[in-house]
């Protein structure tokens, strides 16, 4: 069985930066002072786990999850992947 093509991926860091600048998307006031933090900071959530993560932004684990579905990925695992991606490729340019 082929799978749908309605199946996007999840968006790079850049790309997310991107969709907020041209709101696209748009968060409640709680979940945008979670991603400004994410997005200041994005060693918090490349490295932390859920609760940690959540701890730092001052929110819940939930609300962090409400956050990672928000901003067009499948779970905060994915969310937390496209932090790691994107230090990784901050780290090479600045080489």
């Amino acid at each position: 069985m082929l799978a749908s093509a309605s199946v996007k991926a999840p968006p790079s860091i850049r790309d997310l930066k991107q969709l907020i600048a041209e709101r696209c998307i748009e968060f409640p006031t709680l979940l945008e002072q979670a991603m400004r933090l994410l997005l200041s900071k994005p060693e918090i959530i490349a490295f932390g786990s859920l609760q940690s993560v959540a701890r730092t932004c001052g929110v819940s684990g939930t609300t962090i999850i409400r956050l990672a579905s928000r901003s067009g990925y499948a779970s905060f695992k994915e969310m937390k992947a496209a932090f790691r991606q994107y230090l990784i490729a901050v780290a090479r340019t600045n080489q």
